[in-house]
């Protein structure tokens, strides 16, 4: 058997194995069960959609179409800090130490 897809997680690796199910293509999940072992850390790699070798190359093209039927991924990356508002509170900070510093020599006195 080869491994024809390496899912992110047990569902993403059954979706997968479902779809080849769909055109006849038999195969078996492995490796569902080690992602418990990890822990809370996300066990990449672990779990892979094993098909016969005969079925190898049609396996691959039916997730190769399948993957490009995919919408786009539209998770953007995090907006960059506002860093004006980063260095007016940093400003602030120090204005208001030496404002305290100020007032507490000042009332010593």
């Amino acid at each position: 058997m080869k491994c024809a897809y390496e899912a992110s997680s047990g569902l993403d690796g059954h979706m997968i194995l479902n779809l080849l199910e769909q055109y006849h293509i038999s195969g078996r999940i492995e490796g569902e069960h080690l992602q418990g072992g990890m822990g809370e850390l996300q066990a990449l790699g672990f779990v892979r959609v094993m098909v016969a070798e005969e079925d190898y190359e049609q396996a691959k093209q039916i997730i190769r179409e399948w993957e490009a039927l995919q919408p786009p991924d539209e998770t953007k990356p995090p907006a960059p800090r506002d860093t004006m508002g980063m260095q007016l509170f940093f400003a602030g900070v120090i204005i208001g130490a030496a404002l305290m510093y100020w007032l507490l020599k000042t009332n010593a006195a």
